[in-house]
């Protein structure tokens, strides 16, 4: 596994079990809570997380994709940026049960790294790599309209980012509150523009179906500037972003149009 990779999942582990350890705690009654023991358990915990968060911070210090980009967008601090890099611009590794799947098919750029009777291990390349134009990363994180779970179907998207995608835009809708944010005022335009056209539909909100909407279609930008953004650091082909469906309706925004300083 990529060493920023295993950094980012460590601290989203150790992340979720702080948080779960600290509610559990709220449970317990005030004088016990309050004994040297679980106070010193919580303290503990948190100091490791802390040193986690750090070590990926440094770890940034010599990616440029963070340096010269995504650290220049406001509302994307590091670990953001970090969770972005390692699973969207850093190999992986797929691991396929022979058992669950009789003569598994790998993708072709896939390299085997071993094989057993029982599973086979490869390797493959970062996402960025292998998806030849901005259409095919938004359907891997989940952006393409319609990505939802369907009953008995496997995912078309990966949930991690799909979640990631509505944390990152969250975070700057956040900070625009402070430091006016590109990324922000995007979202808001496009919120606007589609609430002037938007159907009423005939479950759910309007105003959260607005919302989701200016979600994806900001997202779908803020994610075709990174792809752009990397493929030139690495040299790989570059293709105009689909005009048909974004451009006609939504202006397409080079990435240094939208970097706030």
């Amino acid at each position: 596994m990529d060493r920023l990779r295993f950094l980012v999942e460590t601290y989203m582990d150790l992340l979720n079990d702080r948080i779960r350890l600290e509610n559990r705690l709220r449970s317990l009654p005030a004088e016990v809570a309050g004994e040297t023991f679980f106070k010193a358990l919580s303290r503990d915990v948190r100091a490791l997380e802390n040193s986690v968060e750090e070590e990926i911070k440094h770890e940034l210090e010599n990616e440029p994709l963070w340096t010269n980009y995504l650290s220049r967008i406001n509302g994307v601090g590091p670990l953001m940026a970090a969770y972005l890099i390692a699973w969207l611009c850093r190999p992986r590794i797929m691991k396929v049960w022979k058992v669950k799947r009789q003569n598994p098919t790998l993708p072709p750029y896939a390299k085997v790294l071993e094989e057993t009777k029982q599973y086979i291990v490869a390797e493959l390349p970062p996402v960025m790599d292998v998806a030849s134009n901005p259409s095919k990363l938004h359907a891997y994180c989940g952006l393409k309209p319609g990505s939802r779970p369907v009953r008995g179907e496997a995912l078309g998207y990966n949930p991690k980012l799909k979640t990631l995608c509505w944390k990152i835009l969250r975070q700057i809708l956040m900070t625009s509150a402070k430091k006016p944010s590109k990324y922000a005022q995007l979202y808001e335009n496009a919120k606007t523009e589609y609430a002037k056209r938007c159907p009423k539909p005939e479950k759910g909100s309007l105003k959260l179906k607005i919302h989701l909407t200016a979600k994806n279609i900001t997202m779908r930008i803020f994610m075709t500037n990174l792809w752009i953004t990397y493929r030139r650091m690495k040299g790989l082909p570059i293709t105009t972003p689909y005009p048909a469906k974004l451009g006609q309706k939504h202006k397409i925004y080079t990435p240094e149009e939208l970097l706030d300083r």
